[in-house]
């Protein structure tokens, strides 16, 4: 009798969980694996009966609401910028009994899922469903805004047509503004852009290209980085000064700031589409340590510069070393820290814009500008490129925005000034107030070529960041992208050259040593 029990409670649990018991994080996964139905049907069929865990993380791509059949209008809103207003027709008929609440639900997926996925706007497909009935050939017919990112391109509403394995565009209807494109269509599927002049698949063709250049010059700068630093400890262990000190500092955080930058984009990739984990807000909050600490020294390396160079004279400063330490790696440290204190961190996709904040001036500049673009300051390459600063924290889009903004964006540009100016400063110096104290043109080519040396060592690339829109946008951010790619290549040649002098110099002194000894014996004779 009791085995009997135990057979019919496990047909039973089969049953179940075969018909509709499936965790809605899980429907992805499961219709991935399958082979009996294409990947759009099988996720139409189960995530209107999925389930959620009580206690489950939530997944910022998926969103369920009860919605009441007695409103008018049903809306609902996800993290990229997606707006859908469903009438109260379709929720009416997507009823099974009589009740008044149903569920809708609301998905983002990667178009890589569609046998069909080129030149889809950001490469992202938004699903749209009530309750658990087919909903079609509406009266009045539900709308979906997407956000546009570019306001040069031009595309058309359409969804998955399964019968037809294809994008169709039967039964919407397209607007657009500045902002974003507006469908209105009679029936409830998946929804995208679909793309009509080709510049989105080009910019995919121009990432893919960055990406690359990206990651080659992050290797050959962890690598370079890391000779660097070893040629420095061998020149500390001769107490050669602070320059020795200070130029290993800035090779180590460059060095690390590679290192966290690869780390983000696999931890990224390897969370990708589960909900926020703590090993990408961990990556995500080493990558923006890294890229602080980086700031901090470049702009402490301008500031020995023009100690050396510039004043000269009583430049003695007590515990000197310590202090630099302090606001080299304290103060990164203490942003990072209150910024994980809040929640900050997590996958971030280059779609989070900054100029989606409702604004009491909400213009074309704002909404087409430099930001909406991808910026290289922005770190993202593609959907769930890295893991950075994520709106999933406490002040939500608005709060991390005025975190990027504050401790990205203002802090890199106090930096570039304060080493635009110390630079000039340097090339005063060294080119003097007026052509007499220039000894010809073998002179002014060397200052030139220090000058440009020091304008990479000092991190004046990295304001190739701001000027990453307009027509000169990808030609910049191309620029920008090798660049900084090679900053550790250029620090590299910086401490090579230096220990070149060095020895050069110490050579000198031994011979002109050895012709004092000579002379004086050959006086002495």
């Amino acid at each position: 009798m009791e085995r009997l029990y135990l057979v019919f409670l496990s047909a039973l649990t089969l049953h179940v969980m075969g018909t509709s018991a499936i965790s809605c994080h899980q429907v992805t996964d499961f219709c991935r694996g399958q082979r009996q139905l294409s990947f759009p049907a099988c996720y139409t069929q189960h995530v209107r009966t999925c389930v959620t865990p009580r206690g489950s993380h939530p997944n910022p791509n998926f969103n369920q609401q009860p919605v009441d059949s007695s409103s008018s209008e049903s809306q609902m809103d996800t993290r990229y910028g997606h707006r859908v207003r469903v009438p109260s027709e379709a929720v009416n008929r997507s009823r099974v009994d009589a009740s008044r609440h149903v569920t809708m639900t609301t998905s983002v997926i990667n178009s890589s899922y569609f046998t069909t996925s080129r030149n889809i706007l950001q490469q992202q497909v938004l699903g749209v469903w009530v309750g658990e009935q087919e909903v079609s050939n509406l009266s009045q017919p539900i709308s979906i805004s997407f956000r546009r990112t570019n306001c040069d391109i031009q595309g058309q509403c359409v969804f998955w047509d399964d019968n037809q394995g294809n994008w169709s565009r039967a039964g919407c209807e397209t607007s657009h503004t500045e902002e974003e494109f507006n469908c209105s269509c009679n029936h409830l599927s998946f929804f995208a852009i679909l793309l009509t002049d080709g510049v989105e698949d080009l910019s995919r063709v121009h990432q893919q290209r960055l990406g690359y250049i990206q990651y080659c010059g992050s290797t050959l700068t962890i690598v370079l980085s890391t000779l660097t630093c070893l040629m420095h400890l061998q020149h500390r262990r001769r107490k050669l000064g602070h320059c020795s000190s200070i130029h290993l500092q800035l090779s180590l955080s460059l060095l690390l700031l590679h290192v966290s930058f690869l780390l983000s984009a696999w931890g990224a990739w390897h969370t990708q589409g589960q909900p926020i984990t703590a090993l990408c807000q961990a990556l995500g909050a080493g990558l923006h340590w890294a890229l602080l600490t980086t700031f901090s020294w470049t702009a402490i390396e301008g500031f020995h510069l023009y100690l050396l160079l510039v004043r000269v004279f009583n430049i003695y400063i007590r515990r000197y070393l310590l202090k630099l330490g302090l606001l080299g790696w304290g103060l990164p440290s203490v942003i990072v820290i209150l910024c994980a204190a809040l929640s900050m961190y997590g996958p971030y996709n280059g779609l989070e814009s900054c100029s989606s904040i409702p604004t009491p001036s909400n213009n074309r500049s704002l909404e087409c500008g430099w930001e909406n673009r991808k910026s290289p300051i922005s770190l993202s390459q593609s959907q769930s490129s890295v893991c950075w600063l994520s709106d999933s924290g406490v002040g939500g889009r608005r709060g991390v925005c005025v975190v990027r903004y504050g401790t990205v964006h203002a802090y890199l540009g106090a930096v570039l000034l304060f080493n635009a100016v110390i630079l000039l400063l340097i090339g005063y110096k060294l080119l003097g107030a007026g052509l007499d104290a220039v000894q010809g043109r073998r002179r002014v080519c060397h200052d030139s070529v220090t000058l440009l040396a020091l304008s990479c060592a000092l991190g004046l690339p990295w304001g190739l960041a701001f000027c990453s829109y307009g027509p000169l946008s990808l030609a910049t951010t191309y620029l920008f992208t090798s660049l900084n790619g090679l900053q550790g290549v250029f620090l590299f040649l910086w401490a090579l050259t230096m220990t070149c002098r060095r020895h050069h110099a110490k050579s000198s002194l031994q011979s002109s040593s050895q012709s004092t000894v000579k002379m004086s014996s050959l006086g002495g004779s």
